[in-house]
């Protein structure tokens, strides 16, 4: 792609820039983040719940802009500030993809860039995200996605253990797990008779040893999206740089995120929202890369589904898809797990309020947080996808009042880990399909929202 000539120049700045402790960055975002949101008249409207103000979104992305040049990115590896100028970043940003392809064969899927309220189709990810899974179920669980038509692409959990052994990073055994990541995933695309089903790669690999093995010979394929990340607030370091070098130099379809802390060092919603979008604006800048997510955690409930969240989330897609064409991306994160309405409710808020600001692709879901053993399971991947696009070329004015609604069903439950049960309790199987009772909750739910307003 034409943005990747410019690798040599980001890697030269890790070790041109100039040198600074890890604090004091930080204290330079926290001044810079406080001043700008007063600058720019940055304001959190609880009244509603998500952005409607497209004024705040266009400024919220100057702000970001100016937070960018002003701060930059820090390179914990070598202690040094990378800067960048305004030229620099709306040059990278002007050559970021528009689109891109997933999969092949029947399987293939393209991403593209979407605006608030567009009625481009979304493209939904179905995964565990991070959850841990028992090596016996693993296959099965990846099947409980792959098989869900409205599922387009999927991502792996990670191991509880595998071959008896817990994860160990920067090991041979996180070489083991990425690789028996790949045969499992495999098996279960094979299974659903999707065999062109593109799969987002390394979800085992904690440090960039598992990424870089398997994107070898025999391992994940080009047609999948490989990944790596930012680290809070506003860093780099080499183990993630090296996993971009070796995805460009690969010629590899590269997904990265950035996760800002709610109340952290950007502070509460309005400093959320100029970070998350200053960080998914750099994404493309500093990783050269496709697609970019942002899921903003919650320091206490670890969901992103908190009402001040959400806004936020909204907020800053909808500043990056007023005013870039880069493929925003966007997790849903819940409190609750499988068999509680908790969790259904939280994927129609997530995925309606991504869907009309623009987001690209809806990923999800990562139940219960993403931390009990074995919670997760295709349905609700499979309800957070037919809500994003059941919300295609919705107004914001409506979704909002839909998403108030789902708001008032599951706030309640925010931090009293309504984590459900797992999914060889609430799955049969043999048939590959929810149990009634799980099957009933998601039917209850989904009529409920209908009644909301949703067009499903």
């Amino acid at each position: 792609m034409k943005n990747h000539s410019r690798l040599l120049k980001i890697l030269r700045k890790t070790e041109t820039g100039e040198i600074m402790e890890d604090k004091v960055f930080d204290k330079l975002v926290t001044a810079t983040v406080k001043e700008l949101v007063k600058k720019y008249d940055i304001k959190y409207n609880k009244e509603d719940a998500i952005n409607m103000d497209d004024d705040l979104a266009d400024r919220i992305f100057e702000a970001a802009l100016e937070l960018n040049t002003r701060v930059g990115m820090y390179c914990i590896s070598t202690h040094r500030r990378m800067e960048f100028t305004r030229e620099e970043i709306l040059d990278a940003l002007k050559w970021a993809p528009d689109h891109v392809v997933y999969g092949a064969g029947l399987d293939q899927c393209t991403v593209r860039s979407r605006e608030p309220e567009s009625t481009i189709p979304v493209i939904n990810v179905g995964s565990p995200y991070g959850t841990p899974i028992n090596e016996e179920y693993y296959s099965k669980i990846m099947e409980s996605y792959a098989q869900e038509p409205e599922i387009d692409t999927i991502y792996g959990g990670t191991f509880n253990e595998v071959y008896g052994v817990k994860p160990k990073t920067h090991s041979p055994w996180e070489i083991l797990m990425t690789w028996r990541e790949i045969e499992l995933t495999y098996t279960a695309i094979q299974r659903a008779n999707r065999p062109g089903l593109a799969i987002g790669t390394g979800a085992n690999s904690v440090s960039e040893v598992g990424s870089l093995t398997t994107t070898s010979f025999g391992g994940f394929r080009q047609t999948d999206w490989h990944q790596t990340c930012f680290i809070s607030e506003l860093k780099t370091d080499y183990a993630n740089l090296m996993r971009m070098t070796h995805e460009v130099k690969s010629g590899l379809i590269i997904h990265d995120f950035y996760n800002p802390i709610y109340g952290g060092l950007a502070g509460g919603s309005e400093g959320l929202a100029l970070i998350a979008t200053a960080g998914v604006m750099m994404l493309p800048v500093v990783y050269l890369s496709t697609t970019h997510s942002m899921a903003p955690a919650h320091p206490f409930f670890n969901s992103n589904t908190a009402p001040e969240i959400v806004w936020s989330i909204s907020a800053a897609q909808q500043a990056l898809t007023r005013n870039t064409h880069i493929l925003t991306t966007v997790m849903t994160s819940p409190s609750g797990g499988p068999l509680t309405e908790c969790l259904l409710y939280e994927c129609a808020a997530i995925a309606t309020m991504a869907s009309v600001s623009g987001a690209s692709r809806i990923d999800g879901v990562r139940s219960a947080v993403g931390v009990e053993v074995n919670h997760c399971t295709g349905l609700e991947s499979k309800f957070n996808a037919e809500c994003a696009n059941a919300a295609l070329g919705m107004s914001r004015k409506q979704a909002n009042e839909i998403i108030k609604q789902c708001e008032e069903r599951y706030v309640e439950f925010l931090g009293k880990q309504p984590i459900g049960k797992p999914f060889q309790e609430v799955y049969d199987l043999t048939l590959m399909e929810p149990i009634k009772e799980w099957q009933d909750m998601y039917l209850k739910v989904k009529d409920e929202v209908r009644k909301m307003g949703m067009p499903f």
